[in-house]
Formats: C-alpha cells, structure tokens, sequence
C-alpha cells in the first residue's frame, strides 16, 4: 500500500525503497529510449533519484568529454546498489528538494521516473534550477495522464513504489517547468503509444511525422534548459 502523502515523512520514504530495492525495475529499451533526448553528455552531470545506479551507468557508456558523474538518493540500499553499479560515480544520500550541492555545480541534471514521486515539486524544481549553471539541461521524465490507454492503465496497474505517484499531462508540466526558469527545447513520448516492445518502435517512428502521438504516450521526457 502506497504511503499518504499528507502524512509522509523523508524517513518513511527512504525506509520504503530500501525495501523495495531489489524489485525495482525498468526495462533497459525505457532508459535508451529517453536518454536518447540528449546527443551530448559531457560535463558534470547528476541524477536526481540515482536508484540502482542504471541511468548514470548509461550515460557513463553514452557520453564524451564527462568530467564527473554524481547521484543522488534518499535510501541507503539503493545508495549502495548504485555505487556498485557506477564505482566511478560520486553517490551520496540527500534529497531533491533540499540539494547537499552549492549553486551552478552541474552542466546537466537527470531525473528518470522519479518527479512523480516527489512529495513538492515546486521545491525540486527550484533546486535543479539553483544546481545548474547558465544554458544548463534537465532531462526528466513524468507519467502522462492524458496517455491513450491511460483509465485501463489506472484501473488495472499494480503500484510497487513506496509513494503514491502523480500524473502530469504535456501542459501542466510544461507550464511548470515555465515558471522555474526553463525554456523547453525538445520533448518525446515514451515506453508506449498502445504497445510495448517490440512493436513499440514502430510507434516511436510514427510519431515522428505524427507529433501529437509524443503527447498521448504512457511517459514524457522534457528537456529543457536554464
């Protein structure tokens, strides 16, 4: 049973992944998929919600010219799944909306299927903003409410996360990101249109030359810029 937001604490959070550490999992075609946003990482670069350390791994295989990578997590299970899985990484437990890190430190922020768990947007936002230095990128990923198949999705899911997760539909996002200083420069749905791997791909290609398809996907990744 998802933790009630009104009563939730930092420590009922971090408690809760560390139980769940083991069992979560995203397919790795999810993380390709919308890393792909992004055809240069270099610099600093952090993960907000490092998790079992995959996304950094990724990026670490994909990027050029990366100066250093960091992560960041709530729960210490998953701190140490992480630096197993990234031991060049610098991991350290911390939380989104009260950043252990001083003003411009990072040239990219990433934050893959965490937003939505996340008890104050507004405050997380903020700080990625205060994290990054001018013409910085945050890429970030949120549930689509308005995702095709989205009442099918809600009536049968099985929801393993510690916190109960919100949905955002293309504007509400946008319009958030909007009044924290970012300007989005590109944007794609992701992990599914009606059908998953592999015909998933075929959606991908649609929406290429279909764009509304990117806004009634299951996922929408952001990038957006400082």
């Amino acid at each position: 049973m998802p933790i009630d937001r009104s009563i939730v604490t930092k420590e009922d959070i971090a408690r809760g992944y560390d139980a769940i550490a083991e069992k979560v999992f995203v397919s790795d075609d999810f993380y390709r998929e919308v890393l792909g946003i992004e055809k240069n990482f270099s610099g600093d670069i952090l993960e907000v919600g490092v998790g079992q350390g995959v996304v950094l791994k990724y990026i670490r295989e994909r990027g050029r010219n990366i100066r250093s990578l960091t992560g960041l997590d709530l729960s210490d299970r998953l701190i140490e799944m992480a630096r197993k899985n990234v031991p060049s990484a610098h991991i350290v437990k911390g939380d989104a909306e009260d950043m252990p890190f001083s003003n411009a430190s990072f040239d990219i922020v990433v934050m893959i299927d965490v937003f939505q768990y996340l008890l104050d947007v507004d405050k997380a936002l903020s700080e990625v903003h205060r994290v990054l230095r001018k013409g910085g990128s945050f890429i970030v990923t949120v549930p689509n409410r308005d995702w095709i198949l989205f009442k099918r999705y809600i009536k049968n899911r099985k929801n393993i996360q510690p916190v109960e997760d919100r949905f955002f539909n293309f504007n509400e996002m946008a319009g958030l990101l909007s009044s924290y200083g970012f300007s989005i420069t590109s944007y794609r749905g992701a992990d599914a249109f009606r059908f998953y791997a592999p015909y998933h791909r075929y959606e991908s290609w649609l929406s290429v030359v279909i764009p509304w398809m990117r806004k009634r996907m299951k996922k929408i990744t952001f990038k957006a810029v400082t």
